[in-house]
Parts: C-alpha cells; structure tokens; sequence
C-alpha cells in the first residue's frame, strides 16, 4: 500500500483545525512526515488543534520505538507542545495504540492526545476548554 498523506485547515464546530489523512502503514516517520506537511500551515507552528484521520492507516508497526520517533519530531515544534492532537480511529484494537500513545512521553514532550472512534467526539474534544 502506498503511502498518502493529504492535510487541510478546516473551520467546524465552532474551531479552526488542521487535519491530515494517513492512508498506509503508519511509522514515526511517516507521522514526521505528516508533520512536515501541516508546516506549511502558520496556524500549526501557533498550536492549532490537529486531527489525525487514520481510519484508513496501518496501525500494525506504530511500536514504542516508533513513537519514540514521533516524540522527536514534535520536540522539534515547540509551538505544538500543549496543544490538543485528536486521532480517529478504525476500530476498538487501535483505540488500545491510543490509549498508550495518549500518555507515552508526556513528560518529555508535553501534549493532550486523545482517540476516538467517531468524528464528532473527536470535533467535541477539540473544541472544549484547553484545560479540561
């Protein structure tokens, strides 16, 4: 499967957010990668709420060492530490990737990440009060 990543700034619910669709298997670096797209954005590097779409990603390979890979990369954003990063999900067992993900390197590289299996609990999370 080929890789793909499509971003977009989109205005719903009452926010501005970016999102990017991850098409493919997912690594640290193809989350860099995505990254490295959602730069062109100005909103990203001033902490805009992200929405990472990856109903259609291979979860299989995303390991502790891969997200070990991603938290480099977002210690490169500084603008994106304690910003809010929502990523849907295609099923419960991704859910459980999230879950760990929500919580590993939090100390090293300070973020609100979530999951969620439907979009508008991710729209919800995204648009509710920074500190909640």
């Amino acid at each position: 499967m080929n890789r793909v990543i499509e971003t977009d700034l989109i205005y719903q619910n009452g926010i501005h957010f970016l999102t990017i669709k991850v098409q493919g298997v997912l690594t640290g670096a193809v989350v860099g990668a995505g990254m490295e797209a959602l730069n062109e954005y100005e909103e990203y590097a001033a902490g805009i709420p992200v929405l990472w779409d990856l109903r259609e990603a291979d979860l299989s390979q995303y390991t502790i060492a891969e997200m070990e890979i991603t938290n480099r990369f977002i210690a490169r954003h500084s603008g994106r530490r304690n910003t809010r990063s929502a990523s849907l999900l295609p099923d419960r067992g991704a859910m459980l990737i999230a879950r760990l993900w929500s919580v590993y390197g939090v100390d090293h590289v300070p973020m609100q990440r979530r999951g969620f299996l439907h979009l508008e609990d991710a729209l919800e999370w995204l648009a509710s009060d920074r500190d909640a």
